[in-house]
């Protein structure tokens, strides 16, 4: 007997790479949306129809609606890095909005309601607080825009890659003109 060299036997495998493949390009998508954020479009996003508490301990108005055309929600929580290095801005972005007549809302949420108003108080006494999650957003920080009657027009979770005002603003496609000094 010879010794043959081995012959590879064709794998049974074929369907099971290829739903490694489905799969892999189902997380690739699902990430590159979450990265880019995603408009209200066909999913119909809506603002939830829910009322937080405020800081000076008033109901707050609905998520639902703005006073505004268009309304900026900023979710953040006391345990994340990325929201307490972004507060200067966040705080800094409050004012350049409400001067180019956008609205402005803060929540901090997502932790013990005595830390959750601690760090609220950074942000003023209309700052909204949930600390049992009732708004749900996918991580903090979370920057949603809506219009007027909460149709939600830009998602971006994470914090805006700017140091200033100004930049945040035009990342979110917000009006960012500063006022004249």
């Amino acid at each position: 007997m010879v010794n043959e060299p081995a012959v590879p036997q064709p794998t049974k495998t074929p369907w099971a790479w290829l739903a490694a493949c489905v799969a892999l390009g189902a997380a690739a998508g699902v990430l590159a949306y979450s990265m880019l954020g995603r408009g209200a479009g066909p999913s119909g996003d809506r603002m939830p129809d829910i009322r937080l508490q405020t800081l000076s301990q008033q109901t707050g108005p609905s998520l639902s609606s703005c006073a505004t055309a268009t309304c900026l929600t900023v979710y953040v929580a006391p345990w994340c890095g990325y929201c307490r290095r972004g507060t200067p801005v966040i705080l800094a972005l409050r004012k350049l909005l409400a001067d180019n007549g956008v609205s402005m809302r803060v929540i901090v949420g997502m932790d013990a309601m005595e830390a959750v108003r601690a760090y609220a108080a950074e942000f003023g006494p209309d700052t909204l607080l949930d600390p049992d999650g009732a708004f749900r957003v996918s991580g903090v920080p979370h920057f949603l825009v809506s219009d007027a009657s909460g149709a939600i027009t830009k998602r971006v979770p994470g914090l805006p890659p700017y140091d200033e005002p100004e930049g945040v603003a035009a990342y979110l496609g917000l009006p960012h003109a500063a006022a004249a000094r």
